[in-house]
């Protein structure tokens, strides 16, 4: 009798670790994804960090320079340890994905060339927001960013999460109204 085999588990997220690996080599990026959602409020927890980077020359060269140096490796469905690719990352390499699901020794890192519903880092870019998070500036995407992509991903698991987004953002506008009556 066959065993059944596990999905794979994560490993714990390094976030912080991905995000200085990436101010460290002057990534261009918008934050995408569950840990931006937490950064606006959500409640909902992640096993990854999504990233959707800038795709000038420049960047890519960049990007490849910190997944190089993160180790990062494709994270095919299924194994818990992803492999390596058959070369070191290089922007042209990088050109050919439209995205990437990799592990790392800081946990699990998607990077999305161009999210659902969206046409990359430079639409995102003008809607995000910025924090800083231990020192690092990041720029998150705007939860009319992120609700608009999950509508176009569709699937049960990105549909479910959209009441909660949408309430999410209410409450914000509200709060911003209240504020802005109080001045």
């Amino acid at each position: 009798m066959a065993r059944r085999r596990e999905p794979a588990r994560p490993p714990a997220l390094g976030a912080r670790a991905l995000l200085e690996r990436l101010a460290r080599h002057r990534v261009d990026y918008v934050l995408i994804g569950g840990v931006a959602e937490r950064l606006w409020g959500s409640p909902r927890l992640t096993d990854d960090l999504d990233v959707c980077p800038a795709t000038g020359r420049t960047n890519l060269r960049r990007l490849a320079a910190a997944l190089n140096g993160l180790g990062a490796a494709f994270r095919p469905a299924g194994p818990e340890e992803g492999f390596a690719p058959p070369e070191p990352w290089s922007e042209s390499s990088l050109g050919n994905f439209t995205s990437l699901a990799l592990t790392t020794p800081h946990g699990w890192l998607d990077v999305w060339f161009r999210p659902d519903g969206t046409s990359g880092y430079d639409e995102l870019v003008r809607n995000a927001g910025e924090v800083e998070l231990g020192g690092i500036p990041v720029r998150i995407a705007s939860l009319d960013d992120i609700i608009r992509s999950k509508e176009a991903a569709g699937g049960t698991r990105y549909l479910a999460q959209l009441p909660l987004l949408r309430e999410l953002r209410e409450q914000r506008r509200r709060l911003k109204e209240e504020r802005e009556t109080e001045q």
